[in-house]
């Protein structure tokens, strides 16, 4: 029977793990460049962890563990789908883990909140755009098709909703939507 102790160390884990969700699905997706194929393989990570949790410590270091986990995960599901990733090498996974080590430090989560904030700003035309492209996975005419205007008129509208998120992030101007 698990003791009080092994339960709140998984738990702590599993809420780690949990709460770097969305990074950790990118890490994936830099190296599979398949978003669906990402959040498989995360699927996969989470199993791996779970099964392993008892064998597992909590603290600082357990990013990079779950990085370790998603990076062969990620390797090995190419190997099986017959993808190649673009000519990574393991000297160039390696100095790309390193960076994304360098990177978590910086607190996504924050950057995340303030998106999030500034989303919420913008006029609703702009969320539907956002909505149908990353929700909907609608891309070019058929995005297009959906607003009712021409292709390279959705992509310039899109494109200047990507500017104006990035600047209301970067100067944090979402408390009074003066970047929007």
């Amino acid at each position: 029977m698990p003791t009080v102790e092994m339960e709140s160390t998984s738990a702590v884990v599993l809420r780690q793990l949990l709460g770097g969700r969305g990074g950790l699905i990118s890490y994936i997706r830099m190296i599979v460049r398949d978003l669906d194929m990402a959040e498989d393989i995360y699927q996969e990570v989470c199993v791996t962890v779970l099964r392993k949790q008892h064998e597992i410590t909590p603290g600082p270091a357990l990013e990079g563990y779950f990085r370790k986990v998603a990076r062969h995960a990620a390797l090995e599901a190419l190997e099986r789908s017959g993808k190649r990733p673009v000519s990574y090498s393991p000297e160039l996974l390696d100095a790309l883990d390193r960076a994304w080590s360098d990177k978590a430090c910086e607190s996504p989560s924050g950057k995340l909140d303030a998106l999030r904030q500034c989303v919420d700003k913008l006029p609703p035309k702009s969320r539907r755009l956002l909505s149908l492209r990353y929700e909907s996975h609608l891309s070019g005419r058929l995005l297009a098709e959906q607003i009712g205007y021409s292709p390279k008129a959705a992509y310039v509208a899109l494109s200047r909703v990507h500017r104006a998120l990035r600047i209301c992030v970067q100067q944090g101007s979402f408390a009074d939507g003066s970047a929007l």
